[in-house]
C-alpha cells in the first residue's frame, strides 16, 4: 500500500478563516466542559455562566447571517 497525499489549494483568506472557526469551536467546548465542572460542584455563577453562553451561542447564530 502507497500513501497517496493529495493537495488542496485554498486561498489563504479561506484557511485563516477555517483555523479561527476550529479554535473558536474548540474554545467553546472547553468552556462548556469547565461550566458543567463548575457546575457539579455546587458554583452558582457557573450555571449562571451557562446560561448565559447558550443566550450568546443563540445571538450569535441569529446574527451570522446578517
Amino acid at each position: 500500500m502507497s500513501n497517496v497525499k493529495k493537495t488542496v489549494k485554498i486561498s489563504e483568506s479561506d484557511l485563516v478563516n477555517l483555523i479561527d472557526n476550529i479554535v473558536t469551536e474548540a474554545v467553546q467546548i472547553k468552556k462548556q466542559d469547565w461550566i458543567s465542572e463548575q457546575a457539579k460542584n455546587g458554583d452558582k455563577s457557573a450555571i449562571l455562566e451557562a446560561k448565559l453562553a447558550k443566550l450568546e451561542a443563540k445571538i450569535n447564530k441569529l446574527t451570522e447571517g446578517k
